[in-house]
């Protein structure tokens, strides 16, 4: 997954620095895309999670080494091989796509500095 984040964070580099550009209603359909896309991993993330707790594999002790096996292969698998740590790796990917869609179409300084405005008066809030 390493190869597709540092892709997408390159191409949204070149975004930025203006090196890559598109027609405006493209680059929102495409952010629109990216959305409904994380939506339905967000989902599928919540379900993997729920994996993690099985049962009804019985008392035998293979059978719990294979219940035990399966939950960590839902969630908690050595190395990031589990479905969720899979999951996580394609919302990190699917999001920098929409940032360097936003990139392209002039729209990713605007999302920024909502986000910092929002951050700031949060930050108030605190005092």
């Amino acid at each position: 997954m390493t190869d597709q984040v540092k892709h997408w964070q390159n191409l949204k580099q070149q975004a930025i620095d203006g090196e890559l550009s598109m027609e405006h209603d493209v680059g929102v359909l495409l952010r629109q895309e990216c959305e409904t896309l994380l939506t339905n991993l967000r989902d599928r993330r919540r379900s993997a999670m729920t994996l993690g707790r099985l049962a009804g594999y019985g008392g035998l002790p293979s059978a719990q080494d294979i219940q035990k096996k399966f939950e960590l292969k839902a969630n908690g698998a050595e190395n990031g091989d589990s479905a969720v740590a899979r999951l996580d790796g394609l919302i990190e990917v699917v999001k920098l796509m929409g940032d360097t869609y936003a990139a392209m179409i002039g729209e990713l300084q605007e999302t920024d500095q909502q986000n910092s405005s929002q951050t700031v008066a949060a930050g108030e809030g605190l005092r």
